[in-house]
């Protein structure tokens, strides 16, 4: 017997007991979703469908998992996992959903916060767990409509300035039940000068950054834990510089769970970003989750090209494999939503959902990926009618609301958790 199934037991055995304390009538799907209590007032959910599917191999996952089992039985190791997608991930319920339901696994089990960005500078919506505030003058830009001669990175979007009373205010602990540290605070981004220089006032002291150029990134380290920064920045001679994404960094063994979305990106548009590649050398991510779709899709079933839409995904996937070859794959099909086709035809169920449902599967073949299979789970073709009406979607049915994203979260979380769980014993 391998040694980490012994972990794996102890956490199935503690699942069970837990969930037959807290609600043993209302567990949708049985074991499977034993992990987060589900409710179980929404009929139209099929809870038996929540698994993960694997329609080629598993190699990848298989190593995934013994990568947790080291981390959970020993305390020894790091997992990071990167959820890239449009706007389903850049709103933040769904992933740090995520995030604290990973947090369940065991005490300080969450390490680094993940990545940051300065949403408010671009005059869009952000992740309410968390806040950036600024000062001074920026522009920005992002992966759907790039400009000028920014160059984007793993964070699909990109702020500048050339005032030298710009400022940034991090705090990171905003509404949250599990708390983020760092002692060292990684920005990611660039000068047209190398006099510029971001630095820290902290605790009347002048924390001046180390220039990385082999990462394209500025990281300043901290004399002690904290979870707030005060960011100014060197910037002489009209000198520019250019903010592609913040990482807290704290060198903690555990799992760091990354998110990027931006409103309204496709596959194509995150293939525009140029520093993505350099960027994935970075992190390393063991799991990558694909929710990259909805945008592809949202255009009549004639311009919807599913072999296209692979081929740039294939191109998006190789990023990630070169960045680390054991990358876990877990791609989540699009939701039940509607098309809007004009004035003359008004709004359709998207006919495109199931045909991104479909490459996605043969994604997964191809790579030895999974698939979550998020159009079934929520009831298939018009499901997103019956979210609506029960409020977990938004009169667009495209999008969720917080108590919608927060149940998907937990849906997939239970799938994945459940799906490490049954191979360890198996």
């Amino acid at each position: 017997m391998k040694p980490y199934i012994h972990i794996a037991a102890c956490l199935t055995a503690f699942i069970l007991l837990a969930s037959c304390l807290m609600r043993p009538e209302t567990t949708p799907g049985g074991r499977k979703a034993a992990l987060r209590p589900l409710p179980t007032t929404y009929p139209f959910i099929r809870y038996e469908d929540n698994v993960l599917q694997f329609p080629g191999g598993r190699t990848a996952f298989d190593s995934l998992y013994e990568k947790l089992d080291t981390l959970l039985q020993t305390g020894r190791g790091h997992v990071a996992i990167l959820h890239i997608g449009g706007s389903h991930v850049q709103a933040g319920y769904l992933s740090h959903q995520l995030r604290t339901d990973f947090a369940s696994l065991a005490d300080s089990v969450m390490t680094e916060r993940g990545l940051l960005f300065p949403f408010r500078i671009l005059r869009t919506n952000a992740p309410q767990n968390y806040r950036i505030g600024h000062t001074g003058h920026w522009e920005g830009t992002r992966c759907i409509k790039p400009s000028g001669t920014d160059t984007l990175g793993i964070a699909g979007a990109a702020v500048s300035t050339r005032d030298r009373n710009a400022s940034l205010s991090l705090s990171l602990n905003l509404r949250d039940s599990v708390p983020f540290f760092f002692t060292r605070l990684r920005l990611l981004g660039y000068a047209t000068d190398s006099t510029a220089l971001p630095y820290a006032l902290h605790d009347g002291d002048t924390l001046w950054a180390r220039h990385e150029p082999a990462t394209r990134s500025y990281f300043i380290e901290y004399p002690a834990s904290c979870d707030t920064a005060d960011i100014r920045f060197l910037l002489p001679g009209g000198t520019r510089f250019t903010l592609t994404g913040i990482l807290p960094e704290n060198g903690r063994d555990g799992i760091t769970y990354h998110a990027t979305g931006i409103n309204g990106a496709d596959v194509p548009a995150w293939l525009r970003c140029t520093h993505l590649a350099q960027d994935l050398r970075l992190i390393r991510p063991d799991l990558a989750i694909f929710g990259i779709g909805i945008n592809d899709a949202n255009v009549p079933a004639d311009r919807f090209d599913p072999e296209a839409f692979k081929a740039n995904y294939r191109r998006l996937i190789a990023l990630f494999k070169a960045a680390n070859p054991h990358c876990a794959l877990l791609f989540v099909t699009n939701n039940d939503c509607l098309l809007n086709l004009g004035r003359r035809y008004g709004k359709r169920t998207n006919p495109n959902t199931a045909r991104v449902a479909k490459a996605m599967k043969e994604l997964a073949a191809e790579y030895g990926g999974a698939v979550w299979d998020q159009y079934a789970i929520m009831g298939g073709s018009r499901s997103s009618a019956l979210w609506k009406g029960k409020k977990l979607m938004r009169p667009d049915r495209i999008h969720f609301t917080a108590e919608g994203y927060r149940l998907i979260g937990d849906l997939l979380y239970n799938a994945l958790i459940t799906d490490y769980l049954e191979t360890n014993e198996n």
